[in-house]
């Protein structure tokens, strides 16, 4: 089974849509008279979907709990810091991050 990620597109608040998916990834929402149009993508097979930067927050408070003295420690969660910053990007974040 795929997820789909249909972009820029929000839940509707009080009715429901009509809408018409191609297979190239258009997809159409029927208003009546006129429609809009969005990009429906097909993800990749993928874990849960987690805040990367939230993660990563988490990971620096534990680096800033360790003392000074315990290098060993704090160059294995540095060590996953960089993992986390270089890991793959299945669904892009909503908004651009600024570090």
């Amino acid at each position: 089974m795929s997820d789909i990620l249909i972009r820029g597109m929000e839940l509707p608040k009080n009715e429901p849509l009509r809408i018409v998916l191609n297979p190239n990834g258009q997809l159409f929402v029927d208003h009546g008279v006129t429609f809009t149009e969005y990009e429906a993508v097909e993800l990749p097979e993928h874990g849960d979907l987690v805040d990367r930067s939230e993660l990563q927050n988490t990971v620096m408070q534990v680096i800033t709990k360790f003392p000074t003295d315990n290098i060993a420690a704090i160059q294995h969660l540095d060590l996953v810091n960089a993992l986390l910053r270089d890991a793959s990007v299945i669904v892009p974040a909503d908004k651009e991050e600024t570090e």
